[in-house]
């Protein structure tokens, strides 16, 4: 169908809603897939009707302002929300991170508006990776994915994966998102291992509790990209509450994956770090992804980080308290 005119102006239909979402960085595809309601169908395009009520499942579903979708003539923006800090490589731009921030926001939202925790910590709480570990380490070996999830769950920070993204949009680690003064995490990062996601995890709690994501936005690109100095004091953050003593620890190259496995079973029970992690942090220091990966591999078989941190939060969500398509798309690019 043409994009028609009415009195001089571009009149809205769905040809129109879906050439300036493309132009935002949201394929067709994928609009179809994740933004349009069950009950569409192509022989509706030419029902008005219809075409501005799927405009509004749209702009809901996306989390974008719902004035720019249902003005023809204007570029589709993301709802706006405090002020945004984004932490990324030198050579990226913020706009080219937004479309990723926009849609990882809108699942925030919804599982902040679902899930009934309250941040128990205050703007005086002080509280180091040291004393969060030591207090993880008096009921588990180790700290790791599911105790670093029952810790933020404990302090009111619902944590959610979310990397159900459109092809080509460039990728985020994660972000922080603040609603009304509380804290919401989003891991993006697709990596199926919890010794990889717990990293991130702990990176973005710092942030929390370092107090430099307060009120705000707060997107890290790649964590392992350290630009100032609130990246580098979460990394130690995340390597002291993970890794411990053994945060400083200088590696050798290994000769073979058998070697660092049996290192990393070692230093796991000398030091109390989950072996996942010390292959992890073998692989960040010597650069040698291929040995770290494959031991890593070794001690998590049959990982699905994501899965598991999407089936906890299940546990914690009143999905009576999101209207029926909020339900149905946080299930669609969640899984909860």
């Amino acid at each position: 169908m043409n994009i028609q005119q009415v009195a001089g102006h571009t009149q809205l239909n769905m040809q129109n809603i879906l050439q300036r979402l493309e132009q935002r960085g949201l394929q067709q595809k994928y609009v179809r897939a994740h933004a349009l309601p069950a009950w569409w169908d192509a022989e509706l395009e030419n029902d008005s009707t219809v075409v501005a009520e799927a405009a509004g499942y749209i702009a809901r579903r996306l989390g974008l302002d719902i004035a720019s979708v249902f003005s023809p003539e204007s570029a589709i923006t993301f709802k706006g929300h405090s002020q945004t800090k984004f932490k990324k490589r030198q050579n990226t731009d913020s706009q080219s991170l937004e479309v990723a921030q926009g849609l990882a926001l809108r699942v925030a939202e919804i599982v902040q508006y679902a899930t009934p925790l309250t941040y128990r910590l205050t703007a005086t709480t002080t509280l180091s990776a040291i004393q969060i570990r030591e207090q993880l380490l008096t009921d588990n070996s180790t700290v790791r994915l599911d105790n670093l999830l029952a810790f933020c769950t404990s302090i009111g920070i619902p944590v959610v994966h979310y990397s159900d993204l459109p092809k080509g949009v460039k990728k985020v680690d994660g972000l922080v998102a603040y609603f009304d003064d509380q804290p919401v995490v989003v891991l993006c990062r697709a990596k199926q291992y919890d010794a990889w996601l717990a990293f991130i995890l702990a990176h973005e709690l710092g942030h929390i509790l370092c107090g430099h994501a307060t009120g705000q936005v707060f997107v890290d690109e790649d964590i392992a990209a350290e630009q100032d100095n609130e990246e580098v004091e979460a990394n130690l953050f995340a390597s002291t509450l993970l890794l411990g003593q053994f945060s400083g620890y200088k590696w050798q190259r290994m000769q073979h994956c058998g070697a660092l496995v049996n290192q990393a079973r070692r230093l796991s029970r000398q030091y109390k770090v989950d072996p996942g992690t010390i292959c992890l942090n073998y692989a960040w220091q010597t650069q040698d992804w291929v040995t770290g990966m494959a031991a890593l591999k070794k001690f998590e078989k049959n990982a699905n980080a994501p899965q598991f941190i999407n089936t906890y939060l299940g546990k914690y969500l009143s999905p009576e308290k999101l209207d029926r398509d909020s339900q149905e798309y946080l299930r669609l690019v969640t899984g909860v």
